[in-house]
Parts: structure tokens; sequence; C-alpha cells
């Protein structure tokens, strides 16, 4: 059973998985709530000011939190048949290495990258990092694109758009914790769902407690 949640504007973010069915969400929550939600005074990277803030690296370089979070990813992965993973630096980072690992143990090995905010100016010059599969014209490859935490989805729209220009299918992205505040909408605008593990909603007791 899915715990689904609508959007600010009425838009549903597919939860694939429920606290009250798998323990290990409700795990990932404790992890999340112990070592990623900061309360204060805040700027997002979307430039809204918050008085909260998920800060998700020590729970996606976190030992449990990685391993829970490949699992869950690598499951998603399977019963949607995608087997290409990758996100904008730096958050998507930890999490395509913790799917690689995971993916290859799970018995179901995926392409797993990352995408720089600019290529390189040395070296290769390179704009991903990683695995990526080929283009094919006949049968393009589905890729999932994730990102530890959204707001409006502004790194996702960016990887998004990149991906299709170099003709490969983006219609599935996945966030570690939606903060519920337009990203489901905004990827919606452009033919992509948003699923996610966690919401803001789901920590609703604990922010009730910062005003």
């Amino acid at each position: 059973m899915n715990d689904n949640e609508a959007g600010a504007e009425g838009i549903t973010i597919e939860r694939p998985w429920s606290r009250e069915e798998d323990e290990r969400l409700k795990r990932l929550w404790q992890i999340v709530r112990d070592h990623s939600l900061m309360l204060g005074d805040f700027t997002l990277t979307s430039g809204r000011k918050s008085n909260y803030l998920f800060n998700l690296r020590p729970t996606t370089l976190h030992p449990e939190g990685a391993a829970i979070i490949g699992e869950l990813i690598v499951e998603f992965m399977q019963k949607n048949d995608l087997w290409a993973i990758g996100g904008l630096e730096m958050g998507a980072v930890p999490i395509v290495s913790s799917v690689a690992v995971c993916s290859y143990h799970m018995g179901w090995p995926v392409n797993a990258f990352f995408m720089r905010k600019k290529a390189k100016e040395h070296g290769a010059k390179q704009l991903f990092e990683g695995w990526l599969p080929p283009v094919s014209e006949e049968e393009p490859e589905r890729v999932l694109v994730i990102d530890d935490v959204t707001t409006t989805a502004g790194s996702l729209l960016q990887v998004v758009k990149t991906m299709r220009d170099m003709g490969y299918v983006v219609d599935t992205a996945l966030s570690v914790v939606d903060r519920e505040e337009g990203a489901a909408e905004n990827l919606a605008a452009e033919d992509v769902k948003l699923h996610a593990i966690l919401v803001k909603s789901d920590f609703a007791d604990l922010l009730k407690q910062n005003g």
C-alpha cells in the first residue's frame, strides 16, 4: 500500500514505501530526524527562507542510512524497469554511489552517474562522471533522476533538460526528502512524475515545536 501525498497545487507525490509496512522506513526517518533535520533561520538553494533545513549529507553518508536508501531505490528501479540513475552534484553523488553498490549485491546492476554543475575546465572536460548508458534512437534509455532534497526541483529539472537533449527518456524522478513546496508541480509541468521516500509532513510534529 502506497502513502501518496498531494502537493501544494494538488499534484500527487508518489510514496512507493510506507513506514507502517517497512521497518527500513522507520529507521531512515529516525536517522534523518537525528542527523539531518536542522531548526533555525536558513536560505535554501531556491532562494526561499525557511525556519528548518534538511541537510541530507549526514544521512546519505551514514553507513546505515546509505544502505537503506540504496536498497529502497534499487527495489524501485527493479519494479519500474529502470537501469540508469543520476542527478546533479553534490546531493546526488553519495546516493548514486550507494545505489551502484547495492544494485550489484542485489543482482540488478545499474548505470550510475552524476552531472556536474558545469563541465570541468581541465582534463577530459566532462559534464558527466560515472557510467552513462549508450544513447539509442531505436530504444532510448529511461533514466531515473534523483536528488537528496527537493523544494522547487530546480536541480532535477536541470538534469532532466540535459538528459532529454542528449536523447534519453526522463519521466521519473525520486527524492529522499521532498519539502512539499512545488517540486512535484514543477516536474509534472515537464511530464516527470515525482516519487519521494519521505516528505516534510512526516516530520510535522517536530516542525510544529519550532513554530
